[in-house]
């Protein structure tokens, strides 16, 4: 069985929704699932209660460090992180999972394959992970082998990208990261506030990780005058060509229902 990790701070609608999912179609599969809490103020521990949870509280967050709690917590061999914005497919989903930890004690995390691009990738390299720090787990749904956690946890200082980092740390370790023939729905509207913020975090993390330098002053300026006057002004007269296009398609429209007497 497996312990599941959540991350929350106000996520109260999609934790109900992704928990009534978990404790109706995988409660054989599942040991305990954890809530790593941000000092939520909405009803997420209610509802956390409701469903039987363990919630443990961070004040100080950051991805690394409420998925090191989070962890530290579980009490089951294997452990997968979930957003409340995540949601596990298929009824074999964790059964699987478990078939293909136990084939090999070098298994330190499992990723879900979420598109025709990693599907591919994963064929090509028998569904291991060669490029860790840029195709490694992603921890919105991602299984981690606590015994080999214990002496790789994840990078507290990171703003974004720990999963990454870990990824890549553990491989050169000589441990593997899969590649799961298993997928996942994740959902989530983001208003700009929280788009910009993550905007800011995976730049800052990717320029760390990579070891480049950002860009000068000058650049940034020349890219922002860029966007402004000339691609969106494009995009502007490519979205109003679209409109147009679809305003001719609705008159065409129109003209066949009404042969059919189906228009006004």
């Amino acid at each position: 069985m497996i312990s599941i990790v959540i991350r929350n701070k106000n996520e109260g609608q999609a934790l109900e929704n992704v928990l009534s999912i978990l404790t109706k179609l995988y409660s054989e599969d599942i040991y305990e699932i954890i809530i790593v809490d941000n000092n939520s103020s909405d009803n997420s521990i209610s509802i956390a209660n409701q469903y039987n949870c363990k919630v443990v509280t961070i004040d100080e967050f950051t991805y690394g460090s409420a998925t090191n709690l989070g962890i530290s917590s579980a009490n089951s061999k294997y452990v997968l992180l979930l957003s409340a914005h995540a949601i596990p497919i298929g009824k074999s989903f964790f059964k699987n999972t478990f078939q293909e930890l136990e084939k090999s004690n070098t298994i330190a995390g499992i990723r879900f394959i979420n598109s025709i691009e990693n599907y591919n990738r994963a064929l090509l390299n028998d569904f291991k992970v060669k490029e860790p720090l840029k195709y490694g787990l992603m921890t919105g749904c991602a299984v981690v082998n606590k015994e080999i956690w214990i002496n790789n946890k994840f990078d507290e200082n990171l703003t974004f990208s720990e999963d990454k980092e870990w990824s890549e740390r553990v491989v050169k370790k000589g441990f593997d990261i899969l590649d799961l023939n298993e997928t996942f729905f994740y959902f989530i509207n983001r208003d700009q506030k929280s788009l910009l913020n993550r905007y800011k975090n995976e730049n800052i993390s990717y320029y760390l990780l990579y070891n480049k330098k950002y860009y000068g002053t000058i650049v940034i300026l020349l890219s922002f005058f860029k966007k402004v006057l000339y691609t969106n002004t494009i995009n502007y007269f490519k979205s109003a060509s679209y409109d147009l296009k679809i305003l001719k398609i609705k008159f065409e429209i129109k003209k066949y229902l009404k042969q059919n007497g189906k228009s006004k």
